[in-house]
């Protein structure tokens, strides 16, 4: 397995980067090892809901995937046994030093890597025939960051882009919006609808194609398919 040292850190992102939580509470003393402990059944239906996508997709074995980022490497083995190789990345030293371990066995098809999703890529960057980011995007607190994702995970791909969302006409997700009134928590977690999705998707050269959903209307986790936009006047086959 190659890739840098776990303590390096990607080039910060030179764009406004907004703070918020997701960038850096999975450093936090403890907290890798608490995400991969997360509910088996909740991690089996995820990984399902994935696989149910990537199949319409119909990638043959040796496929380059981009998953970013990757967390502990759980996506990363679902996308390795599928034959692909695999670049994981992670803007969290503690996520990627986790996801090395998780993925040793598979030491020959899979890089792990730091990422800043929110910097600009540099011109030389690699393409992939696929890149999934999952559970990501609803930490994002504001469109101008969720439209810099956008660009940063087209500019590395060539062929479609797999995004998870969080959308806000389920029952999970008002559950989680009366948690915080009564609790007077902030939330961390940004609902998304796909109206919305496509108008971002269109500003950073993307369209959306298809969307599945965990559980519509009762759980909140959906995924996105999309892919770079036709040119303007340029007739498109999408479905």
């Amino acid at each position: 397995m190659t890739g840098p040292a776990p303590g390096e850190r990607p080039a910060p992102a030179t764009e406004d980067v907004a703070s918020y939580a997701g960038r850096s509470k999975y450093d936090a003393p403890g907290r890798a090892a608490r995400y991969e402990a997360r509910s088996r059944r909740r991690d089996a239906e995820e990984k399902a809901l994935l696989d149910r996508v990537l199949d319409v997709l119909a990638l043959p074995r040796g496929a380059r995937a981009l998953d970013a980022p990757c967390g502990t490497g759980r996506i990363a083995q679902a996308l390795l046994a599928r034959g692909w190789s695999v670049t994981a990345a992670d803007l969290s030293p503690a996520m990627r030093e986790a996801a090395r371990a998780a993925l040793s066995s598979a030491a020959a098809a899979v890089t792990v890597e730091p990422i800043d999703l929110e910097a600009t890529p540099p011109p030389d960057a690699p393409r992939h025939d696929v890149v999934v980011c999952f559970r990501f995007f609803h930490h994002l607190p504001d469109d101008a960051a969720r439209t810099r994702v956008l660009r940063s995970l087209a500019a590395r791909a060539r062929g479609p882009v797999v995004l998870s969302f969080h959308h806000p006409v389920s029952v999970h997700h008002l559950a989680r919006a009366l948690r915080r009134l009564l609790t007077r928590r902030r939330g961390d977690r940004h609902a998304t609808t796909v109206a919305h999705l496509r108008r971002l998707a269109r500003e950073a050269g993307l369209a959306v194609r298809r969307t599945a959903a965990l559980a519509p209307y009762r759980r909140d986790l959906w995924v996105a398919v999309l892919e770079a936009a036709p040119a303007a006047g340029t007739a498109s086959g999408g479905g």
